[in-house]
């Protein structure tokens, strides 16, 4: 394939995401890096499309142990998503996933409200948005369950798996 053919990118990427799955995380870094080097050249480096890369270049700095930079990229990707305002479903789910992301990495350094507050916009997405009451929404409800159970047991006692259910049994309520 020429280098600017438009199946080149899209086969990198399959590459990319099976070097990622097994744990290959340097060659997958590399791989990834060329996608966006390729789509930038295509769609220009702004592009929504643009983002959904960074998301998975910010997935391999969180395997490599590198939150920080995880972060920034997680957060330069969702400034694209939300520049572009595009109601163009694939694009949305991606900004969810990003939110999501990012409440994770909140929630691993202890920042509870934070993620929350990123979880539930996450779940707006996906509920009143995409109209999801599926599985995308219920592992957003479950994250937010865990989240305030972990809450709850750093103020007292309890057991995590009880308290986990009694809030999810509270927000499928909502």
């Amino acid at each position: 394939l020429e280098p600017n053919h438009p199946d080149l990118s899209s086969i990198l990427m399959f590459i990319a995401l099976n070097q990622l799955a097994l744990e290959r995380f340097d060659d997958c870094m590399a791989s990834l890096l060329g996608v966006r080097r390729l789509r930038e050249d295509v769609v220009g480096p702004t592009h929504p499309e643009i983002g959904l890369i960074l998301n998975n270049i910010g997935c391999v700095h969180y395997e490599l142990g590198e939150s920080s930079r995880a972060e920034t990229l997680f957060q330069e990707a969702l400034d694209l998503q939300r520049e572009a305002f595009t109601t163009e479903p694939t694009f949305l789910k991606s900004v969810s996933t990003l939110l999501s992301n990012i409440a994770f990495l909140h929630a691993k350094h202890g920042l509870f409200p934070k993620a929350l507050i990123e979880l539930e916009g996450a779940l707006q997405i996906q509920q009143e948005i995409l109209c999801d009451e599926g599985n995308e929404s219920d592992a957003i409800l479950e994250n937010i369950a865990h989240i305030m159970a972990i809450q709850k047991m750093q103020h007292g006692s309890g057991n995590m798996e009880e308290i986990t259910s009694q809030y999810m049994t509270m927000l499928m309520r909502r």
